[in-house]
């Protein structure tokens, strides 16, 4: 009986107590995460096609000697560019100096032979005129003219004789001249010289020994393969243009190299294949470009180089542009999150198309022009906090051909805070490209 008092005083005062307790506060939600979101600007842009492909020279030139000798002289700096007409090599010249001075002494000796023979006839027609003022008409005087008439004629031949040998001897001369000429070797092309394969005293022979190469290097020409239905749309645009003779169209593409951010350097197309490859459905194409001098007097490109080339499929059209930065990828490719005007986070699907704009790299110390993105309603400094960022330079703008409309909040900043079909708080900024960014 006391235990059973001892359990129920107890049960009593437990329920007491627990009636005594206050309710538990209502956990509430954190607040939607302020995300900073911008509208895409829309600015004139061209759709273009990238290939990959490679540089080489228009022009080669394999440097060989026309004559056979002893090498004597390299005359050049291996690697460097020279001019048309540049020295490069000489050939032992003792040889062929030899020959042309031969040459000259026979084509005296022909000229002395002329003089004789015309100094001859005019002798013999002054004997024959003699013979002719003196005859008396008999058998005598007829043999007489006769003979002076025959020796006229003979001097005659021999000097067209000496006049044939003296055609020859000039000729002979003039081959002598060009075979010593040809021990001085010259660059036959501007161009930017290979190394020597020969060295000052070794045999050289006619038409057969390499000496050097040399390749044109102001103007290369970029060689890439398009797949056929690129080309079939390439060959549309030709026709869908106004110039008369599609021959005589020419389609400008640009080229990138090793790590340039874009595709600085211009050229056109100047030739097509005139078949396609059946084995891999593609054609190949050409475009010839200029390779500038820098400012230290060196050429960027160099033939052989893996080369980017992209030619523009249609004109500029006003196209969404958006930063890179607010691009993801997925299984399902790129996509980007916006916020619906209920503030609620929406994943978007796109289809990027070109690269708009790349931050150039630049010296130190230089702020080159940016696209930025510009709080335009920034909230009060308070005291004792640090300045709130009013401005944010872009690295990147790229197009979008599908997937946005120009009155959608794409999400730029605070990406790891949202997730899809949750709320969110928009602090709208405005994109702005650089020849707006400084007003």
């Amino acid at each position: 009986m006391y235990h059973r008092r001892i359990g129920l005083s107890a049960v009593l005062l437990t329920a007491t107590f627990t009636g005594c307790q206050p309710p538990k506060p209502e956990v509430k939600p954190p607040p939607p995460p302020t995300v900073t979101v911008v509208r895409p600007a829309i600015v004139p842009v061209r759709d273009y096609w990238v290939y990959n492909g490679y540089l080489d020279t228009t022009k080669a030139v394999e440097v060989r000697s026309k004559v056979r000798g002893f090498l004597k002289d390299v005359k050049f700096v291996e690697g460097t560019e020279v001019a048309v007409g540049t020295p490069l090599y000489t050939i032992d010249k003792l040889e062929y100096e030899t020959a042309v001075k031969k040459a000259a002494a026979e084509l005296l000796k022909c000229e002395a032979q002329i003089k004789s023979w015309e100094a001859q006839i005019v002798q013999s027609r002054a004997d024959l005129d003699r013979v002719n003022r003196l005859g008396a008409g008999g058998i005598e005087s007829k043999f007489r003219e006769e003979e002076a008439r025959a020796t006229l004629d003979v001097r005659i031949a021999e000097l067209k004789a000496a006049e044939a040998n003296r055609d020859a001897a000039k000729a002979a001369l003039h081959s002598s001249e060009i075979m010593l000429g040809y021990t001085d070797i010259k660059a036959k092309i501007g161009g930017r010289l290979s190394r020597t394969l020969v060295d000052e005293g070794n045999l050289v022979q006619a038409d057969t020994t390499l000496l050097t190469t040399i390749v044109q290097v102001d103007k290369l020409y970029v060689y890439y393969d398009a797949p056929e239905s690129d080309f079939l749309a390439y060959q549309k645009t030709l026709i869908k243009s106004s110039s008369p003779s599609l021959s005589t169209q020419q389609i400008g593409l640009e080229v990138g190299v090793g790590d340039e951010m874009d595709f600085p350097h211009e050229g056109f197309i100047d030739f097509r294949e005139n078949r396609v490859e059946t084995a891999t459905g593609t054609i190949r194409v050409r475009g010839r470009l200029d390779n500038p001098v820098l400012s230290n007097g060196v050429r960027l490109l160099y033939p052989g180089m893996f080369a980017r080339v992209r030619v523009p499929k249609s004109d500029k059209a006003p196209t969404p542009v958006i930063p890179e930065d607010c691009l993801l990828s997925g299984q399902e490719g790129r996509f980007v999150f916006v916020v619906t005007p209920e503030g609620v986070v929406k994943k978007r699907p796109v289809t990027v198309g070109a690269n708009v704009w790349k931050l150039p790299a630049t010296e130190a110390g230089v702020t080159p022009p940016s696209w930025v993105a510009v709080n335009p309603t920034p909230p009060p400094k308070k005291e004792g906090q640090p300045p709130v960022e009013t401005r944010k330079n872009i690295k990147s703008v790229v197009a979008i051909t599908a997937g946005l409309k120009a009155d959608d909040r794409v999400i730029l900043a605070g990406l790891h805070q949202v997730r899809p079909d949750a709320p969110a708080t928009p602090d709208e900024w405005v994109l702005k490209p650089p020849a707006e960014s400084k007003k």
